[in-house]
């Protein structure tokens, strides 16, 4: 982004690069096991492209823009606690505080919204490793980017937290979309396409200049490595988390 690629080019050749990823696997290793898509779970698949998708990386991706890495990673902090803010909202986690167990989540989710709420609102001295070339690069970096404005001062954690809450969402919805639809290579390629249309719609209605789409190496390569680091690395991991969850804790969704 330094470099003036625009956010959200770069988020939607994200996607369609995602979607030409997986849609092989989607073929060939699920073409005879794939269930019946219904409207429902196609709604469902619909929701989890803008929440888990769309709407969380945009809003990642300008937050990080108009703050810094130090904040955007410390808000991440934020997405397990939310996530259990929202499954006690929609009766799918219990609190039980006579519990050590209960008491250790409340702990934690205070713990997870009090410091990622205080690194990221704190602007006075450095108080943590003042020797530390990563807090010196930190700081030089982010009195490079114009601190005194209230804008960024207030958009950048702002949009950071706005796309934890969203992740959060994409997190309480994916598991009824496994349990419904046990084919995740496709409902992935489906929700990676449908991400791509929302992308590129927003994209074009935001930046008019047809030159913002030409990719150099660059360019190409930071889209590649942002692909490759999340959807071959993180999300597996996840969506292996996500599949015991669906089918050993949400027993109950109809």
């Amino acid at each position: 982004m330094d470099e003036g690629m625009d956010p959200y080019v770069h988020l939607s050749y994200r996607q369609i690069f995602a979607t030409i990823s997986i849609a092989p696997f989607a073929y060939f290793f699920e073409r005879k096991t794939r269930p019946k898509l219904t409207m429902f779970t196609l709604f469902l698949i619909f929701l989890c492209s803008i929440l888990g998708v769309t709407a969380m990386q945009m809003t990642c991706l300008i937050g990080l823009k108009n703050s810094t890495a130090t904040i955007t990673t410390a808000m991440s902090n934020l997405v397990p606690a939310n996530t259990f803010l929202l499954a006690l909202i929609f009766g799918l986690e219990k609190v039980g505080l006579r519990s050590k167990a209960g008491q250790a989540k409340v702990l934690g989710t205070i713990m997870c919204i009090g410091g990622a709420m205080l690194l990221s609102l704190y602007h006075g001295k450095v108080v943590i490793g003042k020797l530390g070339i990563h807090w010196k690069y930190s700081q030089h970096n982010t009195l490079g980017k114009n601190n005194n404005s209230h804008g960024n001062f207030f958009n950048g954690p702002f949009l950071v937290i706005i796309s934890t809450m969203v992740y959060s969402l994409w997190l309480i919805i994916q598991p009824s979309v496994n349990k419904r639809y046990a084919a995740p290579y496709s409902s992935t390629t489906l929700m990676f396409f449908m991400a791509s249309l929302e992308c590129v719609i927003v994209a074009i209605c935001v930046n008019h200049d047809k030159t913002a789409w030409s990719l150099n190496p660059i360019r190409a390569i930071s889209v590649l490595y942002n692909l490759a680091s999340c959807l071959w690395v993180a999300n597996p991991t996840l969506g292996i988390g996500i599949n015991f969850q669906a089918h050993d804790c949400l027993d109950s969704i109809p």
